[in-house]
């Protein structure tokens, strides 16, 4: 990518060089931000994820905000856990909670030690060093060997959402031994004139632990959402990441594992739906590092209005990775003929005897079975909103926190039925 900056990549640096933050480690991410190159059109992995409305903002640092001035509690899930939150890009310790037997450590304490783990990711990019380099707000939460979180963590992340504001997150989860976790991980942007939400959260999932993520995406729509998480699994580690893409002007987000140890699994999903004039891109990277692990991924997008939806995903399975197990399914429907998506399923294995597919869909609601439903006294409008939640409810069926599931689901059918109601 060095190399390929245009005139409004240029101005987009110098002001960026402005929203980052002081300490070293962060100074040494922008470096290499920097070296590595600013994505344009011509880049493969940018083709169809437009940044001109990025790059047009008047870019700064959102402004400290009072928790007063902003009604979280209408805004928070109305769910039984352990809530941290964050407002425009800052961590507020008076409206946390007390987490029992789990460590949570502001960013902007962290020692040096600390911070190293913060500077490595499993596949960065310009976006990663920029999301590290500028990142105002986050924690270190640190989970004790044989432990078991009894209720989730809800990490709440609201925005004013003014234009050009910039809020950047930087959270980090260390899971001992034999641990259990469960996270939420929500972003919400109010309806103002459009900012940017840069967000990033790595795990590293110790041997015998369980960890649960949702990555629940609900911003305004002149917002922007640049995202990148991590997942490094051990031996006999098992993880779930599953992101819910539904509202903003431009999300792209990417999941990057690895499974490094015998016996690890894995599972990443993923639902988009862009509708009017938004991009939804998401991607996985996924390396299988050790032999007799296990992944599993399910991806689902439906296309509406001028909506323009990607998916990149990656399986690499390394050459010691012997009997491994990876499979990957993407599934696409469109709901309008102006709607466009673009899959890129792919596989690298440098291993023998190993079991491993990708697949990809895309296509339009069944007539058939509109008209099976209709001939059973069920009106068009009403067949269709039923066919499409059914396609999207596969991923949010997976999501283990009842009240969770039951949110997202009523979110996801409420979304769909404005759109074939209009249609």
């Amino acid at each position: 990518m060095s190399g390929l900056l245009v005139k409004s990549n240029c101005l987009a640096v110098d002001t960026l060089q402005h929203l980052v933050q002081d300490h070293d480690w962060q100074q040494n991410q922008f470096v290499k931000a920097q070296s590595t190159g600013w994505p344009t059109s011509k880049d493969e992995g940018w083709k169809y994820t437009p940044l001109d409305s990025f790059y047009s903002l008047p870019l700064q640092s959102a402004a400290l905000q009072s928790a007063e001035n902003i009604s979280y509690e209408g805004l928070s899930l109305g769910i039984d856990a352990y809530r941290l939150v964050f407002f425009d890009g800052h961590f507020s310790a008076r409206c946390s909670d007390w987490i029992p037997k789990v460590r949570v450590t502001p960013l902007n304490v962290l020692t040096s030690v600390e911070t190293y783990e913060l500077s490595h990711s499993v596949r960065p990019d310009a976006f990663t060093y920029l999301n590290d380099a500028t990142a105002s707000g986050g924690v270190l939460i640190e989970v004790e060997p044989n432990t078991q979180v009894t209720k989730p963590i809800y990490l709440l992340h609201i925005s004013s959402g003014q234009k050009g504001d910039v809020c950047s997150y930087r959270h980090h989860i260390e899971m001992g031994p034999l641990s259990e976790l469960e996270v939420i991980e929500h972003h919400i942007s109010l309806e103002q004139g459009g900012g940017v939400t840069l967000s990033r959260l790595t795990s590293y999932i110790g041997e015998g632990a369980h960890y649960l993520h949702t990555k629940l995406l609900e911003e305004s729509k002149q917002q922007h959402h640049f995202g990148h998480n991590d997942i490094r699994v051990q031996r006999d580690a098992k993880a779930s990441s599953t992101t819910i893409s539904l509202s903003g002007l431009l999300i792209r987000h990417q999941t990057s594992s690895e499974l490094c140890g015998e016996n690890g699994e894995l599972a990443m999903n993923s639902v988009s739906m862009p509708t009017e004039k938004q991009t939804f891109d998401t991607r996985t990277f996924l390396k299988h590092y050790a032999p007799h692990c296990r992944s599993e991924q399910i991806h689902k997008i439906i296309g509406r209005d001028e909506g323009n939806a990607v998916f990149d995903g990656m399986i690499h399975v390394d050459p010691v990775a012997l009997k491994t197990d990876g499979q990957m399914d993407t599934h696409s429907l469109l709901l309008s003929d102006k709607a466009q998506v673009n899959c890129k399923p792919q596989l690298e294995i440098y291993a023998d005897d190993v079991k491993c597919s990708h697949g990809a869909t895309t296509g339009q609601l069944d007539k058939n079975q509109i008209d099976y439903m209709r001939a059973r006294g069920i009106n068009r409008n009403k067949a269709e909103q039923m066919l499409t939640s059914a396609f999207v409810y596969e991923v949010a069926d997976e999501i283990r926190h009842p009240s969770l599931r039951n949110y997202i689901k009523s979110k996801l059918a409420s979304s769909l039925h404005k759109e074939t109601d209009h249609g």
